[in-house]
């Protein structure tokens, strides 16, 4: 059964983002497991946490459910200019050497994850700029967890004077419904 880890880094229950994400997750079968990132007890990598990582002590229940995903979708709005920092977090959580990657003998990163496909789902109230956000992401999941194929969904310009929101959000829903159509025989 395809397994399809979702990534929830919105902050608000009415996010765009959050509504773009599900029409996403309506196109993909298999179990789905969220992770609410608001709703996790996630803390910075400090000095303790290094330390709790060297000895191999340290929190991997991320790193896992990454490693078994066949499917990765992220939920993250883009707001100063990057992403919410407890996506960061749950990123440096998932980089779990033995885990989620390891080096070989030339010293490259060699990927321990099944995915082979993410999505990367956001809204701008402005102009998007993927140096900030999405291209940090993709990679990320390239280098460390070798999923290659990182897919931005973005819907921007929401809130700029003049500008139909609801046009642009059904624009981008339509877009997500014809990728998945085309895919069907």
């Amino acid at each position: 059964m395809n397994k399809v880890l979702f990534i929830n880094s919105c902050v608000s229950k009415d996010s765009r983002t959050l509504c773009l994400a599900h029409r996403l997750l309506k196109h993909l079968k298999g179990d789905h497991i969220q992770i609410e990132l608001q709703k996790e007890d996630l803390q910075p990598l400090n000095l303790t946490e290094l330390e709790k990582r060297d000895r191999s002590s340290y929190e991997t229940r991320y790193a896992v459910l990454l490693s078994q995903a066949d499917t990765v979708v992220i939920a993250a709005p883009y707001y100063d200019l990057s992403f919410p920092s407890l996506l960061k977090i749950w990123i440096e959580m998932c980089c779990l050497q033995g885990v989620t990657f390891y080096y070989d003998e030339q010293g490259r990163c060699q990927s321990l994850c099944r995915a082979k496909k993410a999505y990367y789902v956001a809204t701008a109230g402005g102009t998007y700029d993927p140096r900030f956000s999405y291209d940090y992401v993709k990679a990320v999941f390239s280098m460390f967890f070798g999923i290659e194929d990182v897919e931005l969904i973005i819907a921007d310009r929401l809130d700029l004077i003049d500008t139909n929101t609801e046009s642009i959000l059904c624009r981008t829903e339509h877009q997500i419904d014809e990728k998945f159509k085309e895919n069907q025989v």
